[in-house]
């Protein structure tokens, strides 16, 4: 069988069409995925709301936080 250069450049055309949409539905789906946080995480993160919480009460005892400016 013998496949002359359009009927080649076609076929290439149609498979570079799919590969191309392919990609672009797997990009789709890793971008809207979102994995386990996992418990560290999830830990960590309400650690740190719950300083900022607490932090909001606290007053600045120092302007320049006991940094020494030299004369």
């Amino acid at each position: 069988m013998d496949l002359n250069v359009y009927s080649v450049e076609k076929l290439v055309e149609v498979r570079l069409a799919e590969l191309r949409a392919a990609g672009r539905r797997a990009a789709l789906i890793e971008s809207v995925r979102v994995g386990p946080r996992g418990m560290g995480a999830a830990v960590g993160g309400a650690l740190i709301r719950l300083g900022h919480w607490l932090a909001q009460r606290e007053a600045v005892t120092a302007p320049n936080a006991g940094v020494r400016v030299a004369p």
